[in-house]
């Protein structure tokens, strides 16, 4: 018996994410999800997973240069894929540790015996001179450095740390988890070795893929480093080009969202997201510091996509959260250790006067 199919028609209130991803995504891409049914090992659902491919190459400058593997996990699953699947059992890696995700990565060393050292407490500007002097030791093959850290909301001097890298001999991977596809880079010139992302972030899609772009240079050392199963990122990017499919089952609908908001973010522009997100950024920051409160970090090392302010005891941070919540405006609580902070990212599908209404409501609920 055949069946017409029925699309119900579902009213959906558009919501200020503030939270660093997932953030506000747009109606197209909200709409990109709703396609027929497909099984994922057809060649045409294959072909649109190589266009996701090569237009995260497109976004970072990496064609040419760079491959990607795409897995079917959250943007940890990536970290995850990238150190297990990087580092030989001789290779030593230093990780800059002056936040939250930093020292996740030190834990997945720990987890699986990877030789790795530390520098940098939470919160710590980066010392270039520091980076450079420990590398100069000589154990150490590669370095880790979160670009942005949205623990702390610090951007850390992506350009500067690669070039150290590259005068020293050593292999630089990246977490831009929350700033490639926004912040302008070029994976080419900077000659990164490994860089990891997710669908959620600064591309604006849902969650659910992340992504591994590692220079082609490093194919070999790949295929001979692996130890993991389904975060083996040799593997998953050679089955793709081999057989048109990932080598597990992909979150299909999110996959057609995710090319839909590559196709935004090319259309847009990396440049011209860039200063979208710092203008946003920056009527948060004003805003809110006209209404009292104090950013945790200095003005030179904000990272112009997250914004962290100090709060003390007296401030009921889960009280102003729902007062806002109830206004369509999300806010996150934030993460630093024996510090009171919350966090507000301008990730997403966001403009100004989305900002000048977060701050609009928030001095409502302080009057």
């Amino acid at each position: 018996m055949n069946r017409e199919p029925q699309l119900h028609q579902k009213s959906i209130s558009r919501t200020i994410l503030l939270n660093p991803g997932p953030g506000t995504i747009s109606k197209r891409v909200k709409e990109a999800q709703i396609v027929e049914d497909i099984c994922p090992r057809e060649n045409e659902f294959g072909q649109v997973m190589l266009d996701i491919c090569d237009g995260l190459l497109e976004i970072g400058k990496g064609v040419g240069t760079h491959n990607v593997a795409l897995f079917g996990a959250s943007g940890t699953g990536a970290m995850e894929a990238t150190m297990v699947s990087a580092f030989g059992k001789n290779d030593h890696v230093l990780i800059l540790t002056n936040g939250a995700y930093g020292i996740r990565m030190k834990s997945i060393c720990e987890g699986y015996d990877i030789n790795h050292s530390t520098l940098f407490k939470y919160g710590d500007v980066l010392d270039l001179e520091l980076i450079s002097s420990t590398l100069d030791e000589g154990k150490h093959t590669h370095l880790i450095v979160v670009h942005h850290e949205t623990s702390t909301g610090m951007m850390n001097p992506l350009e500067e740390v690669t070039r150290i890298c590259k005068e020293k001999g050593v292999k630089v991977v990246v977490d831009a988890m929350s700033s490639f596809g926004a912040y302008p880079m070029n994976l080419s010139e900077l000659g990164i070795d490994y860089l990891f992302s997710s669908s959620n972030k600064c591309i604006h899609g849902l969650a659910g893929l992340s992504y591994v772009i590692f220079h082609k240079d490093r194919s070999v050392e790949l295929k001979e480093n692996k130890k993991a199963f389904y975060f083996d990122v040799y593997s998953q990017w050679e089955n793709l080009q081999k057989k048109n499919q990932l080598r597990f089952t992909p979150p299909v609908q999110t996959c057609y969202a995710f090319i839909e908001a590559i196709r935004e973010t090319l259309e847009e522009g990396v440049e011209n997201r860039w200063k979208r997100y710092t203008a946003n950024w920056q009527i948060l920051f004003d805003g809110f510091k006209n209404l009292g409160f104090t950013p945790f970090l200095n003005d030179k090392d904000q990272s112009k996509i997250l914004l962290a302010l100090d709060i003390d005891e007296t401030f009921d941070f889960n009280k102003f959260h729902d007062f806002l919540f109830e206004n369509g405006i999300t806010i996150y609580p934030g993460v630093i250790p024996e510090i009171n902070t919350f966090r507000v990212a301008v990730i997403g599908d966001l403009y100004p006067e989305d900002m000048h209404y977060v701050v609009e409501k928030a001095g409502e609920y302080f009057n």
